[in-house]
């Protein structure tokens, strides 16, 4: 059964209703997660609805993000906050300091 969503995708030009602020906007897009199709009239609302949230301070996660047990943080510092301390923002390569 199509839907109202689902024949935005097809019209081109045509209005469409972002779920997350209300506004109708002829260049809205189309998001497909978990086989649930979103429509979005920016990537900031997309980011709102469908970003996951890191567990420590609650920011979105817009990058890689970690992710342990399905428990998601933004960097390697909120996990450690959380007791994870398997992570790492950043890994340096081994050289020698002392030429620096």
């Amino acid at each position: 059964m199509e839907t109202e969503k689902d024949q935005f995708a097809a019209e081109s030009g045509k209005l469409a209703k972002c779920e997350v602020c209300g506004n109708e906007y002829d260049k809205c897009f189309e998001v497909r997660k978990n086989g649930e199709m979103h429509v979005f009239d920016s990537f900031e609302c997309a980011i709102h609805a469908l970003a996951p949230t890191c567990t420590h301070c609650g920011c979105r996660i817009i990058g890689h993000g970690m992710e342990m047990n399905g428990v998601f943080f933004c960097c390697a510092h909120c996990a450690e906050q959380y007791g994870i301390h398997e992570f790492e923002d950043r890994v340096e390569p081994e050289q020698d300091r002392s030429s620096a």
